[in-house]
Formats: C-alpha cells, sequence, structure tokens
C-alpha cells in the first residue's frame, strides 16, 4: 500500500475528530440534557429552549408560574380534595420515584438476557507498517450462572419499587391530612370571627351605656373599670381571632389556590368512615409502616446481592471478527463457555458488606420507629376523639348556663339589680364557651382525618 493512501487515511480522521470541537468552550447555560439534538444557546434574559419543542427543558419562570394551586374548591368537597392531592407536587413527585423504581426493575431483569455488541473500526492501523483498513466486531454474551448476584439485585430493585408505590399511597395520606386540616382551620376561625362579630354587635349598646356612665361620672369608679377591662380583653381577642383567620385563608389558599365560597368541610363523611380495631393492627397496615418495610427487605436483598460478588460466574460467549481491505487484524471466532472468578480485591467486598449491612440495619430502625410512632398517632387521635367529645358537651352546656345568666342579669339590669359589668362579663363567659366548642370540635375533626390517614383510608375515601 502507498503512502499516499495512509496519509490520505489520516488525513480524513484527523478532519473527522477536527468536528468534535473538543477545545471549544463549554457553556453550562448552553447545555439541555433533555434534547437528544440540537444545542440551546440563548441570551441573558431570554428563554432557555423553546416552550414549543417537546424536548425542551422547562425554564424556571415557566415552572414557577405551575407551581400555583389552581383547584375548583366549588366542586365539592371530595372532588376539591381530589383535584388538590392530584396536582400536589410532594404527591407528582412520589410518583415519579415509584415510576423510575419500576424502571430500575426493568433494567436489572434485562441482565439475563442476550446482550449483542457490534464494533467497526476504520483508519490507520499502523503508520510504521503503513496498514490501514477497516475491521468489524461482533459480540453476544449471556449470563448462565452468577451465583445469584442478578436475582438478588432484581428482588432488590423489586422491593424498592413497592417501597415507592406505597410510600406514594403514603404521601397522598400524609398531604390529604394537610388539606383536611387547612379547610378545618378556615372554617374554624371563620366562625370564630362570625361569632365575636355576632357578640360585639349585641354589646354595642352596653358600651355605649358604659360611656355614657362613664363620661357623667356617676357610676361606680370600680365597676366601670372592671367593665373597661372586660370590654378591652374582647377587643383583643377579636384582633387575635382575626389575625388567625386571615392567616387560616392565606395557608388555605396556598393549598388550593382560592377560597370556597358555598362548600364546607363533610365531617360527616370522615367520621363514618373511621376503621375499627386496635390501634396495634391498624398501625401494622399503615402505608408508611409498609413502605419501610419494603426499603428494609430492598436493603436485605442488596446485602445477598454484594455477597454474591465473591463467587463464579458462568457465561456463554460468542465473539466474531472480520477484516476487511488490507486491514492488518486476523479473522477470529470465538464462541462457548466463560468462567469467572475474582480471587482478591483488596478490602473492597468486606467493607461493601459491612457497608450494606449497616444499611440493612438503618432500615430496619426506620421500620421499628415508623410503627411506634403510627401505633402512638392512632392511640392520641383516638383520646382526642373521646375527649373532645366530653369537651364540647361541657361548652354547650356551659353555654347554654351564660345565656340563662344574661338574660337573668338583663331584666336585673333594667330594675336596677345588676350592674353593666356583671351582664358584660357574664356575655364575655358566653363567648369563652361558644368559641371553646368551636375549637374543640375542629380538633376532633382533625383528629379523625388524622387516623384516616395513617391508615391509608383517607386517599381511598377521597377515590384515589
Amino acid at each position: 500500500m502507498n503512502r499516499s493512501f495512509v496519509f490520505l487515511c489520516a488525513t480524513a480522521s484527523a478532519l473527522a475528530l477536527s468536528g468534535c470541537n473538543a477545545g471549544s468552550n463549554f457553556k453550562l447555560s448552553d447545555y439541555n440534557p433533555f434534547k437528544a439534538q440540537g444545542s440551546a444557546a440563548v441570551s441573558e434574559g431570554q428563554a432557555i429552549v423553546d416552550e414549543s419543542d417537546p424536548g425542551s427543558v422547562p425554564t424556571l419562570t415557566s415552572m414557577i408560574g405551575s407551581a400555583s394551586a389552581g383547584v375548583n374548591v366549588d366542586a365539592g368537597f371530595v372532588s376539591a380534595m381530589r383535584e388538590a392531592l392530584v396536582s400536589d407536587p410532594f404527591v407528582t413527585a412520589a410518583k415519579s420515584e415509584a415510576a423510575a423504581r419500576k424502571a430500575n426493575v426493568r433494567v436489572t431483569t434485562s441482565g439475563k438476557d442476550f446482550n449483542f455488541d457490534a464494533t467497526l473500526l476504520a483508519g490507520v492501523e499502523d503508520v510504521t507498517d503503513e496498514t490501514a483498513g477497516v475491521a468489524a466486531i461482533l459480540s453476544a454474551k449471556r449470563v448462565l450462572f452468577d451465583g445469584g448476584k442478578i436475582d438478588a439485585q432484581i428482588a432488590k430493585d423489586t422491593f424498592a419499587a413497592q417501597s415507592a408505590e406505597n410510600m406514594v399511597r403514603a404521601t397522598q395520606n400524609e398531604r390529604a391530612v394537610k388539606l383536611a386540616h387547612a379547610w378545618i382551620d378556615l372554617e374554624r376561625y371563620r366562625d370564630l370571627q362570625n361569632l365575636i362579630d355576632s357578640r360585639l354587635e349585641v354589646l354595642d349598646p352596653l358600651l355605649v351605656q358604659l360611656e355614657e356612665v362613664a363620661n357623667s361620672g356617676m357610676g361606680d369608679a370600680s365597676q366601670i373599670a372592671a367593665a373597661q377591662r372586660t370590654v378591652s380583653l374582647i377587643r383583643v381577642t377579636q384582633t387575635d381571632v382575626s389575625e388567625k383567620y386571615e392567616q387560616a385563608k392565606v395557608n388555605f389558599i396556598n393549598l388550593f389556590g382560592k377560597l370556597p365560597r358555598k362548600t364546607a368541610y363533610d365531617s360527616q363523611m370522615l367520621a363514618k368512615a373511621l376503621p375499627k380495631g386496635s390501634a396495634k393492627s391498624l398501625a401494622e397496615s399503615s402505608p408508611a409502616l409498609l413502605a419501610k418495610y419494603d426499603a428494609y427487605r430492598s436493603a436485605e436483598a442488596g446485602v445477598t446481592a454484594v455477597e454474591a460478588l465473591d463467587k463464579f460466574s458462568v457465561g456463554f460467549e460468542a465473539k466474531m471478527q472480520k477484516p476487511f481491505g488490507a486491514s492488518g487484524y486476523a479473522s477470529d471466532e470465538s464462541i462457548g463457555l466463560v468462567v469467572r472468578k475474582t480471587f482478591y480485591k483488596g478490602d473492597q467486598l468486606t467493607s461493601r458488606i459491612e457497608n450494606a449491612q449497616a444499611a440493612a440495619e438503618a432500615q430496619a430502625e426506620q421500620v421499628r420507629s415508623t410503627y411506634r410512632e403510627g401505633e402512638r398517632g392512632l392511640a392520641s387521635a383516638r383520646q382526642m376523639i373521646i375527649s373532645m367529645g366530653k369537651a364540647v358537651e361541657l361548652a354547650r352546656a356551659n353555654a347554654q348556663i351564660s345565656r340563662d345568666e344574661i338574660a337573668y342579669l338583663r331584666k336585673q339590669l333594667i330594675i336596677g339589680g345588676s350592674t353593666l359589668d356583671a351582664v358584660l362579663a357574664a356575655e364575655a363567659r358566653l363567648y369563652d364557651a361558644e368559641s371553646k366548642e368551636i375549637g374543640f370540635v375542629a380538633e376532633r375533626r382533625k383528629a379523625e382525618a388524622t387516623i384516616l390517614g395513617i391508615t391509608g383510608k383517607l386517599d381511598q375515601l377521597l377515590g384515589l
């Protein structure tokens, strides 16, 4: 072969390599990992990629713009809760993680299939000997026995996928509890706001009388001062309730997008769905516990997979090498079984086994702690329901006593048998009893939602 052909091949190879632009400046802002082709070079202040391109990566502006919730809260309680959960970023992230875990199972399982590789070599093989040409290499491999390494890895990925699926349910229920609590707080402070406003409307005539008596200087100074302290406490309470109501509205809007106009929290539906059985049995079937247990089993399978690295493997391999033209490569065909065994790699295997065992033990502790938290949470919530039921009845009785007392004191005030201070104090006690009833009912509803969330019944109740 003459030197001109060798030089031509070398020149062609150099020109081909020059197209790689290895020395060009690389800008991270121009790199788009979501696009297989093209570049995303942009100027500052412009969108990173074309949003109309389905292969483009979303810009930060577009991602932030779609982060706000937009739920039709007036479509009904169940519909609003379900819509909020479907679009909840924590739930969608959990679902994406579950999908990725399932894909890992398919990738690992494919390790048992035949693997085919093809390599094409073209160019100058030896400049000194003036050798150039083309060679094709085809190879096929399949694992026949590996000491259980692939099977253990498949088990590890399968349990990890099951854990991710259970984590989706756990996340849905956790977020559903948060949504329910936000709705409960909104109605709680709305009712308290309406209650104190209505009480102040009743007290306004008494407050006018109090100011007139104080300005005339004819009343008892101590009684007037006591009445003014009562009024001041009522005003402070009104300010506190108003502030908490505004905070509840902000929290609700963050989760749902807007406030409901006609839809109310369906407490009866949730109360009827409360599961029976002991806290222990209910905690054992919670999605969060099942997720942690599957994660533990995945970690144990990981220990087995690492231990299998110390065993020999047997595989079927076939290879065919074919040169073309004046290539210096020799034809080569081989087929048969290949046995491999690693005899020594320092302390790597021992360290990896210890690491995998420690990870499994950490997962085991998470299983135990999750069970304890779930059982304790269920027991606490059930006790809260019982306690709040009694407290509601007591608050209602106290409210009725205060109403009777107010009616009597108002009659006595007309004939001088009572004072403004006594009437105002009774009105304050009535508000206290009625507001406590509202608070007790809200806490009972929160406990009911918590039980349904821990046991994994809330997302089922909402049709997810």
